[in-house]
């Protein structure tokens, strides 16, 4: 389950050579908990914050499902 002030990482995108493995820290959702507002904890940009579909953050229930979709096309 997803949590608030849990710290999460990111779901990979299969096929994306370069997927993001920093940490992410759930600030809050929306009011039907589809979307979480996170802050990152390091890496590039440290600090900043995103706003995620809650499906894709790895949830610590769930370790083995850490794959969110395909990349289709890249440019």
């Amino acid at each position: 389950m997803i949590e608030l002030n849990g710290i999460y990482k990111l779901k990979h995108i299969i096929g994306l050579k370069n997927n993001d493995i920093s940490d992410f820290k759930v600030v809050g959702f929306s009011e039907d908990k589809r979307f979480v507002g996170c802050i990152k904890l390091n890496g590039e940009d440290s600090g900043e914050g995103y706003v995620f579909e809650t499906k894709c953050l790895i949830d610590p229930e769930k370790p083995e499902d850490i794959y969110y979709g395909e990349l289709i096309r890249k440019e």
